[in-house]
């Protein structure tokens, strides 16, 4: 099987980034004028599209709860260069709008902080509740602006 076929076999299963493919194709031992040759290839069918891969992994990961810190590092490290990156987001944004990441994560911090009776928490429990809740927001790669806003907004 040459290295267009193994390319295009690999691609079937799910969308994937030029470097994906790349290092694929290199792992599987092929040189690197057929690995250069084939995703050229793949690419002008239209195969391999860092831009339309962006798009879709911004929709599947917002629809996670990812916040756009998050997003980036994710995307980045799937080999989609950062001008790609941010020229999705701003089509995005003309378009339709992107998802508006303060009410993902109140709305992570609300589950996070489920139906405690915050009244009754000393200043200990409630800087654990704090702390847990921003914990979490980092972690889903929300940005410090809007984890404080999210702890002022539930009365922590």
């Amino acid at each position: 099987m040459n290295a267009l076929e193994r390319g295009a076999g690999y691609l079937a299963l799910k969308p994937r980034t030029r470097k994906e493919v790349t290092d694929y194709l290199k792992g599987k031992g092929y040189s690197d004028e057929e690995v250069e040759q084939a995703v050229r290839e793949l690419c002008e069918y239209h195969y391999i599209d860092d831009g339309q891969y962006t798009r879709l992994y911004i929709r599947y990961a917002s629809d996670k709860g990812r916040g756009m810190s998050r997003i980036r590092r994710e995307l980045l490290s799937k080999g989609v260069d950062s001008d790609t990156i941010e020229d999705v987001l701003y089509e995005l944004e003309q378009e339709e709008g992107l998802p508006d990441q303060m009410s993902m994560a109140l709305e992570i911090g609300e589950a996070v902080l489920g139906h405690a009776d915050t009244r009754s928490l000393d200043y200990a429990e409630k800087s654990k509740l704090k702390g847990r809740i921003a914990r979490r927001l980092q972690s889903r790669g929300f940005s410090n602006d809007v984890i404080f806003s999210v702890l002022n907004r539930l009365s922590l």
